[in-house]
């Protein structure tokens, strides 16, 4: 689906999709912050809760749309990337 038919649909249906993505955001942030607590790597650690807390801060105080997707896409992105170079040990 495109970026922009995405931005329409989070508009229409905002405040379900911001509960969804707020609980999906926070449980990935979660997981992967024991991710990095394995290793005990506190820059990580760091980077994830600084971008779990933004993400859901944006979705929190309503935010421009695009905004919010953008942030929320970074932090689903970093988080994951968070998990598997953990798991990897790379």
């Amino acid at each position: 689906m495109a970026y922009q038919e995405q931005l329409i649909l989070f508009e229409q249906y905002r405040f379900g999709a911001m509960s969804v993505m707020i609980v999906f955001q926070s449980c990935l942030g979660s997981i992967a912050a024991m991710c990095s607590l394995k290793p005990q790597n506190l820059i990580l650690l760091s980077i994830c809760s600084i971008l779990t807390m933004a993400t859901n801060s944006a979705l929190i105080t309503q935010s421009p749309a695009k905004w919010c997707l953008g942030i929320f896409y970074v932090g689903v992105l970093a988080n994951i990337l968070i998990i598997v170079v953990v798991n990897l040990g790379v």
